[in-house]
């Protein structure tokens, strides 16, 4: 049986990345009628010319600023929602949890273009700043519902005797819940991160002009010329 579930594995390994090989093979390849294994030709020029183009450092940049500044914006509001719907009790708080699974299933599309025309009233179309705050509109909701999920499984009593203590629920939350959510917390930038970083619908429809272009849409610009 062991040897089944290792050839099972095996299989499930080349299935997942001999794409992401054949991919990186075909790149290295001077034509792409190329079908050998091992390509006839091994050039470095496409790498050259994507890396040499301007629109392909700028964009590089630009999804830098996207992923880095989503993260850094997402990561506090999260912590403090996802806290309040673990801990606290208010009115209203199943009906919360319950839009926090069913709003991620909603099109994007059809939330992209009313959250568009907002952007077009506040004058954050084609601007860095209105990408980062569609990237956190759309990423909250699963995110604060993953962390909320880390928060609910740490006891309460430890927070309990903190408060004995002379703490307050700020205090608690900094000194106590947080070091003990480290692992939740970083499960949020890394998917906030990789989110911001693949995002393409996003950027399309918020930038027009190739200066604030995000690294998909200017690989694909480049693929067409």
């Amino acid at each position: 049986s062991d040897v089944y579930k290792r050839q099972v594995q095996v299989m499930i390994l080349i299935f997942v990345f001999f794409p992401i090989i054949w991919g990186f093979r075909t790149s290295l390849s001077t034509s792409t009628y190329d079908i050998d294994i091992i390509p006839k030709a091994i050039t470095f020029k496409n790498y050259i010319i994507v890396t040499g183009s301007e629109s392909f450092r700028t964009a590089l940049k630009n999804s830098l600023i996207y992923s880095i500044g989503t993260v850094c914006v997402l990561t506090p509001i999260i912590l403090l929602a996802a806290y309040a719907l673990a801990r606290m009790k208010f009115v209203g708080k199943g009906i919360v949890r319950t839009l926090l699974l069913v709003i991620p299933l909603l099109p994007s599309v059809a939330l992209l273009i009313p959250l568009s025309r907002e952007l077009n009233k506040l004058g954050l179309l084609n601007t860095r700043l209105g990408i980062i705050l569609l990237n956190v509109t759309f990423q909250s909701c699963f995110t604060c519902w993953m962390m909320h999920n880390f928060f609910v499984t740490l006891p309460v009593s430890v927070e309990e005797a903190a408060y004995l203590d002379g703490c307050s629920r700020l205090q608690s939350l900094l000194r106590i819940v947080l070091p003990n959510a480290i692992t939740g917390i970083i499960s949020v930038v890394v998917y906030s991160f990789i989110s911001s970083w693949l995002s393409y619908l996003i950027p399309y429809m918020v930038a027009s002009q190739t200066q604030y272009f995000s690294l998909p849409q200017a690989l694909l610009f480049l693929q067409g010329q």
